[in-house]
Protein backbone atom coordinates (compact mmCIF):
# COMPACT_ATOMS: atom_id res chain seq x y z
CA UNK A 1 0.00 0.00 0.00
CA UNK A 2 1.16 3.63 -1.12
CA UNK A 3 2.01 5.96 1.92
CA UNK A 4 -0.55 8.75 2.61
CA UNK A 5 2.34 11.25 1.97
CA UNK A 6 3.37 9.85 -1.53
CA UNK A 7 -0.24 9.60 -2.59
CA UNK A 8 -0.70 13.73 -1.60
CA UNK A 9 2.20 14.57 -3.74
CA UNK A 10 1.19 12.79 -6.75
CA UNK A 11 -2.12 14.72 -6.49
CA UNK A 12 -0.19 17.60 -6.51
CA UNK A 13 1.84 16.93 -9.50
CA UNK A 14 -1.24 15.70 -11.20
CA UNK A 15 -2.68 19.26 -10.65
CA UNK A 16 0.15 21.28 -11.70
CA UNK A 17 0.30 19.34 -14.56
CA UNK A 18 -3.26 19.59 -15.42
CA UNK A 19 -2.85 23.92 -15.00
CA UNK A 20 -0.48 23.54 -17.63
CA UNK A 21 -1.99 21.75 -19.81
CA UNK A 22 -5.35 23.97 -19.09
CA UNK A 23 -3.01 27.23 -19.48
CA UNK A 24 -1.86 25.96 -22.65
CA UNK A 25 -5.18 25.07 -24.16
CA UNK A 26 -6.19 28.50 -22.99
CA UNK A 27 -3.44 30.11 -24.80
CA UNK A 28 -3.73 28.14 -28.37
CA UNK A 29 -7.54 29.02 -28.52
CA UNK A 30 -6.57 32.56 -28.06
CA UNK A 31 -3.81 32.64 -30.67
CA UNK A 32 -5.21 34.31 -33.43
CA UNK A 33 -5.88 32.09 -36.81
CA UNK A 34 -4.22 33.21 -40.30
CA UNK A 35 -7.72 33.77 -41.25
CA UNK A 36 -8.68 35.97 -38.24
CA UNK A 37 -5.72 38.03 -39.03
CA UNK A 38 -6.04 38.10 -42.33
CA UNK A 39 -9.79 39.40 -42.43
CA UNK A 40 -9.08 41.90 -40.16
CA UNK A 41 -6.87 43.08 -41.96
CA UNK A 42 -8.28 43.19 -45.14
CA UNK A 43 -11.20 44.67 -43.08
CA UNK A 44 -9.35 47.72 -43.03
CA UNK A 45 -9.71 48.27 -46.93
CA UNK A 46 -6.77 48.97 -49.23
CA UNK A 47 -3.44 49.85 -47.80
CA UNK A 48 -1.37 51.38 -50.46
CA UNK A 49 1.79 53.27 -49.69
CA UNK A 50 1.01 56.31 -47.84
CA UNK A 51 -2.88 55.47 -47.71
CA UNK A 52 -4.50 56.48 -44.31
CA UNK A 53 -5.35 52.76 -43.47
CA UNK A 54 -1.03 52.20 -43.28
CA UNK A 55 -1.17 53.39 -39.83
CA UNK A 56 -4.05 51.38 -38.76
CA UNK A 57 -2.49 48.49 -40.25
CA UNK A 58 0.22 48.58 -38.82
CA UNK A 59 -1.34 49.19 -35.28
CA UNK A 60 -3.00 46.30 -35.87
CA UNK A 61 -0.42 44.10 -36.86
CA UNK A 62 1.55 45.28 -33.64
CA UNK A 63 -1.24 44.26 -31.24
CA UNK A 64 -1.59 40.28 -33.12
CA UNK A 65 2.34 39.66 -33.28
CA UNK A 66 1.89 40.47 -29.19
CA UNK A 67 -0.99 38.19 -28.89
CA UNK A 68 0.43 35.32 -30.34
CA UNK A 69 3.40 35.97 -28.31
CA UNK A 70 6.38 37.38 -30.07
CA UNK A 71 8.11 39.36 -28.45
CA UNK A 72 10.61 42.95 -29.14
CA UNK A 73 7.45 43.74 -31.71
CA UNK A 74 8.03 46.71 -33.26
CA UNK A 75 7.54 49.22 -36.84
CA UNK A 76 10.70 50.58 -38.06
CA UNK A 77 10.24 52.37 -40.91
CA UNK A 78 13.15 51.84 -43.54
CA UNK A 79 15.68 54.57 -43.62
CA UNK A 80 15.76 55.73 -47.50
CA UNK A 81 11.97 55.94 -47.77
CA UNK A 82 10.09 56.68 -44.11
CA UNK A 83 6.67 56.72 -45.74
CA UNK A 84 7.58 52.56 -45.97
CA UNK A 85 6.81 51.24 -42.06
CA UNK A 86 7.30 47.16 -41.76
CA UNK A 87 6.35 45.58 -38.62
CA UNK A 88 8.14 42.59 -36.59
CA UNK A 89 8.78 40.65 -33.87
CA UNK A 90 10.76 37.58 -32.69
CA UNK A 91 10.28 34.48 -31.14
CA UNK A 92 14.11 33.89 -29.32
CA UNK A 93 15.48 30.85 -29.55
CA UNK A 94 18.67 29.15 -27.95
CA UNK A 95 21.21 30.80 -30.24
CA UNK A 96 20.95 34.38 -32.19
CA UNK A 97 20.90 32.66 -35.61
CA UNK A 98 17.35 32.90 -37.39
CA UNK A 99 14.58 31.77 -39.54
CA UNK A 100 12.57 34.68 -41.35
CA UNK A 101 8.67 33.92 -41.39
CA UNK A 102 7.79 37.09 -44.15
CA UNK A 103 4.78 38.51 -45.99
CA UNK A 104 3.81 42.02 -46.84
CA UNK A 105 0.77 43.90 -45.58
CA UNK A 106 0.49 46.25 -47.79
CA UNK A 107 -1.93 45.98 -51.04
CA UNK A 108 -2.45 47.85 -54.39
CA UNK A 109 -5.19 50.96 -54.31
CA UNK A 110 -7.49 48.52 -56.22
CA UNK A 111 -8.61 46.42 -53.63
CA UNK A 112 -8.56 45.47 -49.86
CA UNK A 113 -5.84 42.38 -50.58
CA UNK A 114 -6.98 39.71 -48.62
CA UNK A 115 -5.72 36.96 -50.84
CA UNK A 116 -2.25 39.42 -51.99
CA UNK A 117 -1.17 39.02 -49.11
CA UNK A 118 -3.48 39.50 -45.52
CA UNK A 119 -3.11 35.92 -46.24
CA UNK A 120 0.72 35.75 -46.28
CA UNK A 121 0.43 37.79 -42.82
CA UNK A 122 -2.05 35.67 -41.30
CA UNK A 123 -0.04 32.65 -42.00
CA UNK A 124 3.29 34.02 -40.72
CA UNK A 125 1.63 35.10 -37.87
CA UNK A 126 -0.38 32.14 -36.75
CA UNK A 127 2.75 29.48 -37.83
CA UNK A 128 4.47 32.13 -35.02
CA UNK A 129 1.92 31.54 -32.50
CA UNK A 130 1.77 27.33 -32.69
CA UNK A 131 6.09 28.09 -32.48
CA UNK A 132 5.72 30.01 -29.42
CA UNK A 133 4.43 26.66 -27.40
CA UNK A 134 7.77 24.92 -28.01
CA UNK A 135 11.63 25.74 -27.26
CA UNK A 136 13.67 26.67 -30.31
CA UNK A 137 17.20 26.36 -31.31
CA UNK A 138 17.06 29.41 -33.70
CA UNK A 139 15.34 32.55 -33.06
CA UNK A 140 12.22 32.72 -35.47
CA UNK A 141 11.65 36.51 -36.77
CA UNK A 142 8.71 37.43 -38.36
CA UNK A 143 8.87 40.40 -40.69
CA UNK A 144 5.55 42.31 -42.20
CA UNK A 145 6.93 44.07 -45.15
CA UNK A 146 5.09 47.14 -46.62
CA UNK A 147 5.88 48.69 -50.02
CA UNK A 148 5.85 45.16 -51.94
CA UNK A 149 3.54 46.43 -54.58
CA UNK A 150 5.52 49.56 -55.33
CA UNK A 151 8.95 47.83 -56.02
CA UNK A 152 10.00 45.53 -52.90
CA UNK A 153 10.90 48.44 -51.29
CA UNK A 154 9.93 47.16 -47.80
CA UNK A 155 12.07 44.29 -48.00
CA UNK A 156 15.22 45.52 -49.85
CA UNK A 157 15.37 48.57 -47.14
CA UNK A 158 15.48 46.19 -44.26
CA UNK A 159 17.90 43.49 -45.85
CA UNK A 160 20.38 46.79 -46.71
CA UNK A 161 20.23 47.90 -43.45
CA UNK A 162 21.63 44.32 -42.17
CA UNK A 163 25.28 43.91 -41.66
CA UNK A 164 27.12 41.60 -43.16
CA UNK A 165 27.39 39.77 -39.97
CA UNK A 166 23.58 40.03 -39.54
CA UNK A 167 22.90 38.74 -42.97
CA UNK A 168 25.15 35.72 -42.00
CA UNK A 169 22.83 34.62 -39.28
CA UNK A 170 20.03 34.29 -41.11
CA UNK A 171 19.48 30.61 -42.15
CA UNK A 172 16.66 31.21 -44.46
CA UNK A 173 13.73 33.26 -45.33
CA UNK A 174 10.04 31.08 -45.81
CA UNK A 175 8.48 34.30 -47.61
CA UNK A 176 4.26 33.93 -47.45
CA UNK A 177 2.21 35.52 -50.31
CA UNK A 178 -0.94 34.93 -51.95
CA UNK A 179 -2.03 31.73 -50.12
CA UNK A 180 -5.22 30.18 -48.77
CA UNK A 181 -7.76 31.20 -52.15
CA UNK A 182 -10.50 29.04 -52.63
CA UNK A 183 -10.14 27.22 -56.09
CA UNK A 184 -6.06 26.90 -56.24
CA UNK A 185 -4.83 24.49 -58.15
CA UNK A 186 -2.69 23.16 -55.15
CA UNK A 187 0.22 24.69 -52.82
CA UNK A 188 3.46 25.71 -54.84
CA UNK A 189 6.97 26.42 -54.30
CA UNK A 190 8.33 29.53 -55.86
CA UNK A 191 12.56 29.08 -56.32
CA UNK A 192 12.88 32.41 -58.97
CA UNK A 193 16.28 33.07 -59.92
CA UNK A 194 17.65 36.55 -59.28
CA UNK A 195 20.07 38.62 -60.12
CA UNK A 196 22.83 38.59 -57.30
CA UNK A 197 23.81 41.96 -55.80
CA UNK A 198 26.95 41.15 -53.25
CA UNK A 199 29.96 42.24 -54.92
CA UNK A 200 31.29 38.82 -55.17
CA UNK A 201 28.73 37.53 -57.16
CA UNK A 202 27.46 40.14 -58.86
CA UNK A 203 25.20 39.77 -61.83
CA UNK A 204 25.68 35.82 -61.03
CA UNK A 205 21.93 34.51 -61.51
CA UNK A 206 21.14 33.06 -57.92
CA UNK A 207 17.94 30.89 -57.00
CA UNK A 208 16.79 29.47 -53.81
CA UNK A 209 18.95 26.53 -52.96
CA UNK A 210 17.67 22.81 -53.02
CA UNK A 211 18.15 21.86 -49.22
CA UNK A 212 15.44 24.84 -48.62
CA UNK A 213 13.28 23.62 -51.45
CA UNK A 214 14.10 20.16 -49.24
CA UNK A 215 12.91 21.39 -46.54
CA UNK A 216 9.62 22.93 -48.02
CA UNK A 217 8.37 19.80 -49.65
CA UNK A 218 9.14 17.38 -46.43
CA UNK A 219 7.49 19.89 -44.31
CA UNK A 220 4.03 20.11 -46.30
CA UNK A 221 5.04 15.72 -46.74
CA UNK A 222 4.65 15.57 -43.00
CA UNK A 223 1.93 18.10 -42.74
CA UNK A 224 -0.16 16.02 -45.22
CA UNK A 225 -0.06 19.34 -47.83
CA UNK A 226 1.30 18.14 -50.77
CA UNK A 227 3.71 20.72 -52.16
CA UNK A 228 4.64 21.15 -56.00
CA UNK A 229 8.01 23.43 -57.36
CA UNK A 230 6.85 26.18 -59.59
CA UNK A 231 3.81 24.84 -60.15
CA UNK A 232 1.08 22.03 -59.63
CA UNK A 233 0.08 20.71 -62.64
CA UNK A 234 3.25 21.40 -64.84
CA UNK A 235 6.04 21.56 -62.72
CA UNK A 236 8.50 20.11 -64.88
CA UNK A 237 7.52 22.78 -67.68
CA UNK A 238 7.72 25.64 -65.36
CA UNK A 239 11.31 24.80 -63.47
CA UNK A 240 12.69 24.59 -67.34
CA UNK A 241 11.21 28.39 -68.25
CA UNK A 242 12.74 29.16 -64.87
CA UNK A 243 15.94 28.27 -65.09
CA UNK A 244 15.66 29.33 -69.05
CA UNK A 245 14.39 32.44 -68.99
CA UNK A 246 14.22 35.44 -66.79
CA UNK A 247 10.69 35.14 -65.23
CA UNK A 248 8.88 39.01 -65.43
CA UNK A 249 7.42 38.10 -61.53
CA UNK A 250 9.01 38.38 -57.72
CA UNK A 251 8.40 38.60 -54.14
CA UNK A 252 10.18 40.28 -51.23
CA UNK A 253 11.85 37.03 -51.20
CA UNK A 254 13.91 38.49 -54.31
CA UNK A 255 15.25 41.09 -51.69
CA UNK A 256 17.19 38.63 -49.17
CA UNK A 257 17.79 35.94 -52.05
CA UNK A 258 20.19 38.95 -54.01
CA UNK A 259 22.21 39.58 -51.13
CA UNK A 260 23.11 36.28 -49.76
CA UNK A 261 20.24 35.02 -47.83
CA UNK A 262 18.37 31.28 -49.03
CA UNK A 263 15.08 32.36 -49.75
CA UNK A 264 11.83 30.27 -50.90
CA UNK A 265 8.44 31.82 -51.81
CA UNK A 266 5.56 29.47 -50.71
CA UNK A 267 1.93 30.49 -52.52
CA UNK A 268 -1.71 29.42 -53.75
CA UNK A 269 -0.74 30.98 -56.77
CA UNK A 270 1.36 29.39 -59.87
CA UNK A 271 2.82 31.38 -63.08
CA UNK A 272 -0.10 29.25 -64.97
CA UNK A 273 -2.91 29.75 -62.50
CA UNK A 274 -2.96 32.71 -60.88
CA UNK A 275 -5.64 34.11 -58.21
CA UNK A 276 -8.42 35.18 -60.52
CA UNK A 277 -8.84 38.41 -58.44
CA UNK A 278 -5.33 39.47 -58.47
CA UNK A 279 -5.19 43.09 -57.98
CA UNK A 280 -8.80 43.46 -58.41
CA UNK A 281 -11.52 44.71 -55.50
CA UNK A 282 -12.93 41.50 -55.06
CA UNK A 283 -9.89 40.47 -53.43
CA UNK A 284 -12.06 40.30 -50.09
CA UNK A 285 -11.46 37.38 -47.09
CA UNK A 286 -15.02 36.28 -47.70
CA UNK A 287 -12.53 34.47 -50.40
CA UNK A 288 -10.21 32.48 -48.01
CA UNK A 289 -10.69 28.90 -47.04
CA UNK A 290 -10.31 28.43 -43.64
CA UNK A 291 -9.42 25.05 -43.90
CA UNK A 292 -6.85 25.58 -46.65
CA UNK A 293 -4.91 28.17 -44.58
CA UNK A 294 -4.96 25.69 -41.61
CA UNK A 295 -3.37 23.22 -43.69
CA UNK A 296 -0.80 26.15 -44.61
CA UNK A 297 -0.15 26.36 -40.83
CA UNK A 298 0.37 22.95 -40.12
CA UNK A 299 3.16 23.08 -42.77
CA UNK A 300 4.54 26.08 -42.25
CA UNK A 301 5.45 25.47 -38.69
CA UNK A 302 6.61 21.78 -39.96
CA UNK A 303 9.04 23.21 -42.34
CA UNK A 304 10.41 25.46 -39.57
CA UNK A 305 11.08 22.95 -37.35
CA UNK A 306 13.12 20.93 -40.32
CA UNK A 307 14.95 24.54 -40.44
CA UNK A 308 15.49 24.53 -36.69
CA UNK A 309 17.12 21.15 -37.06
CA UNK A 310 19.80 22.22 -39.12
CA UNK A 311 23.37 23.67 -37.61
CA UNK A 312 24.25 25.95 -39.81
CA UNK A 313 23.54 26.67 -43.69
CA UNK A 314 24.41 23.23 -45.83
CA UNK A 315 26.30 23.58 -49.25
CA UNK A 316 24.45 25.41 -51.98
CA UNK A 317 22.53 23.44 -54.35
CA UNK A 318 21.85 25.63 -57.36
CA UNK A 319 21.59 22.99 -60.21
CA UNK A 320 18.73 20.99 -59.40
CA UNK A 321 15.55 19.55 -60.90
CA UNK A 322 12.52 18.54 -58.54
CA UNK A 323 10.90 15.13 -59.92
CA UNK A 324 8.26 13.18 -58.23
CA UNK A 325 8.88 15.31 -55.02
CA UNK A 326 12.04 14.59 -54.38
CA UNK A 327 15.40 17.02 -55.13
CA UNK A 328 17.51 15.96 -57.87
CA UNK A 329 21.36 17.61 -57.51
CA UNK A 330 23.38 18.21 -60.62
CA UNK A 331 25.19 15.60 -60.01
CA UNK A 332 22.89 12.57 -59.68
CA UNK A 333 21.18 13.95 -63.00
CA UNK A 334 24.45 14.16 -64.51
CA UNK A 335 24.61 10.54 -63.32
CA UNK A 336 21.97 9.45 -65.02
CA UNK A 337 22.54 11.00 -68.38
CA UNK A 338 26.07 9.52 -68.37
CA UNK A 339 24.61 6.50 -67.16
CA UNK A 340 22.01 5.81 -70.44
CA UNK A 341 24.85 7.20 -72.71
CA UNK A 342 27.19 4.42 -71.47
CA UNK A 343 24.42 1.81 -71.92
CA UNK A 344 23.59 3.16 -75.33
CA UNK A 345 27.08 2.54 -76.57
CA UNK A 346 27.62 -0.78 -74.91
CA UNK A 347 24.16 -2.32 -76.84
CA UNK A 348 24.91 -0.30 -80.04
CA UNK A 349 29.13 -0.76 -80.21
CA UNK A 350 29.96 2.06 -82.08
CA UNK A 351 27.70 2.11 -84.79
CA UNK A 352 25.60 5.64 -83.97
CA UNK A 353 28.07 6.69 -81.16
CA UNK A 354 27.37 10.61 -81.66
CA UNK A 355 24.28 10.43 -79.73
CA UNK A 356 25.56 9.08 -76.58
CA UNK A 357 28.83 11.02 -76.74
CA UNK A 358 26.57 14.21 -77.24
CA UNK A 359 24.19 12.82 -74.56
CA UNK A 360 27.33 12.24 -71.95
CA UNK A 361 28.57 15.71 -72.76
CA UNK A 362 25.16 17.85 -72.65
CA UNK A 363 24.47 15.91 -69.37
CA UNK A 364 27.79 16.86 -67.55
CA UNK A 365 27.42 20.57 -68.61
CA UNK A 366 24.08 21.66 -68.39
CA UNK A 367 22.02 19.02 -66.77
CA UNK A 368 19.07 20.52 -65.65
CA UNK A 369 18.50 21.43 -69.22
CA UNK A 370 19.84 17.96 -70.98
CA UNK A 371 18.27 15.21 -68.89
CA UNK A 372 14.47 16.96 -69.17
CA UNK A 373 15.12 17.36 -73.06
CA UNK A 374 17.40 14.25 -74.30
CA UNK A 375 15.80 11.67 -71.57
CA UNK A 376 13.22 10.22 -74.01
CA UNK A 377 15.19 10.00 -77.01
CA UNK A 378 18.17 8.46 -74.83
CA UNK A 379 15.07 5.82 -73.53
CA UNK A 380 13.95 5.32 -76.87
CA UNK A 381 17.53 4.79 -78.47
CA UNK A 382 17.54 1.45 -77.00
CA UNK A 383 14.59 -0.44 -79.23
CA UNK A 384 15.30 1.09 -82.93
CA UNK A 385 12.00 -0.03 -85.00
CA UNK A 386 12.29 -1.18 -88.77
CA UNK A 387 10.31 0.00 -91.60
CA UNK A 388 10.09 4.05 -92.71
CA UNK A 389 7.14 4.77 -90.61
CA UNK A 390 8.15 3.51 -87.85
CA UNK A 391 11.44 5.17 -87.37
CA UNK A 392 9.78 8.20 -88.65
CA UNK A 393 7.58 8.09 -85.41
CA UNK A 394 10.25 6.87 -82.81
CA UNK A 395 12.29 10.46 -84.38
CA UNK A 396 9.55 12.47 -83.53
CA UNK A 397 8.72 10.94 -80.21
CA UNK A 398 12.64 11.67 -79.69
CA UNK A 399 11.86 15.20 -80.38
CA UNK A 400 8.85 15.60 -78.52
CA UNK A 401 10.02 17.21 -75.09
CA UNK A 402 12.66 19.82 -77.16
CA UNK A 403 9.41 20.59 -79.46
CA UNK A 404 6.92 21.43 -76.25
CA UNK A 405 10.19 23.23 -74.79
CA UNK A 406 9.82 25.79 -77.87
CA UNK A 407 6.29 25.89 -77.64
CA UNK A 408 6.52 26.84 -73.89
CA UNK A 409 9.00 29.28 -74.56
CA UNK A 410 6.74 31.12 -77.05
CA UNK A 411 4.13 30.62 -75.39
CA UNK A 412 5.65 32.59 -72.15
CA UNK A 413 7.16 35.50 -74.60
CA UNK A 414 3.73 36.06 -76.05
CA UNK A 415 2.39 36.03 -72.46
CA UNK A 416 5.16 38.66 -71.51
CA UNK A 417 5.79 35.57 -68.56
CA UNK A 418 9.28 35.93 -69.53
CA UNK A 419 12.06 37.47 -71.32
CA UNK A 420 14.84 35.91 -73.14
CA UNK A 421 17.67 35.91 -70.61
CA UNK A 422 18.78 32.71 -69.85
CA UNK A 423 19.30 31.38 -66.50
CA UNK A 424 21.69 28.51 -67.28
CA UNK A 425 25.75 29.59 -66.14
CA UNK A 426 26.62 27.33 -69.59
CA UNK A 427 23.21 27.98 -71.25
CA UNK A 428 24.54 28.43 -74.91
CA UNK A 429 27.23 25.63 -74.83
CA UNK A 430 24.12 23.22 -72.92
CA UNK A 431 21.74 24.36 -75.54
CA UNK A 432 24.20 23.62 -78.30
CA UNK A 433 24.64 20.30 -76.92
CA UNK A 434 21.33 19.50 -76.52
CA UNK A 435 20.81 20.92 -79.86
CA UNK A 436 23.20 18.75 -81.73
CA UNK A 437 22.26 15.03 -79.99
CA UNK A 438 18.58 15.79 -81.09
CA UNK A 439 20.10 16.62 -84.74
CA UNK A 440 22.78 13.44 -83.88
CA UNK A 441 19.27 11.19 -82.95
CA UNK A 442 18.08 12.57 -85.77
CA UNK A 443 19.98 10.63 -88.30
CA UNK A 444 21.18 7.33 -86.19
CA UNK A 445 16.84 7.07 -86.37
CA UNK A 446 16.94 7.46 -89.99
CA UNK A 447 19.74 5.69 -91.23
CA UNK A 448 20.56 3.08 -88.44
CA UNK A 449 19.50 -0.64 -88.69
CA UNK A 450 17.45 -1.90 -86.21
CA UNK A 451 18.13 -2.94 -83.24
CA UNK A 452 18.08 -6.50 -84.42
CA UNK A 453 20.16 -6.14 -87.07
CA UNK A 454 22.87 -4.21 -84.94
CA UNK A 455 23.89 -7.04 -83.36
CA UNK A 456 26.25 -9.73 -84.98
CA UNK A 457 24.33 -12.78 -85.89
CA UNK A 458 24.64 -15.67 -83.61
CA UNK A 459 26.68 -18.93 -85.49
CA UNK A 460 24.01 -21.97 -85.69
CA UNK A 461 24.15 -24.48 -83.43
Amino acid sequence: MRHPESRRDTLRRASVVWIFLALAAGIACAAPSAREVASGLAGLGPRPDGAKTQDKAVAFLVDTLRRAGLRDVRAVPVAARPSVVNVEGVLPGETDREIILSGHYDSVKQGPGAGDDASGCGLAIAAAAHLAGTPLHHTLRVILFDGEETGLHGSRGWVESLSPAARDRILADVNLEMVGWAGSTGPTIHAIPVVSKLEEDRKKRVTTPGWLVRAALEGGLSAGWLLHLADPRHPLAMQLLLRGTRVRFGADSDSLQAQGIPAVTLSDSSFFALDPVYHRPADTADRLDAGRLDAWTRAVVATVRRLDGLGSRPAPEDDYLVLAGHVWSRWALAGIGLALAVLLLLQYRLQGWPFPVLLAAASVIAPTLAIPLLWLAALLGFVRPGGRWGRTLWTGLGLLPFLLYLLLLAGAFAARLSSWKSGYQESWTGAALVVAALVAWTLAMRRAPAAAAALPDRPAS
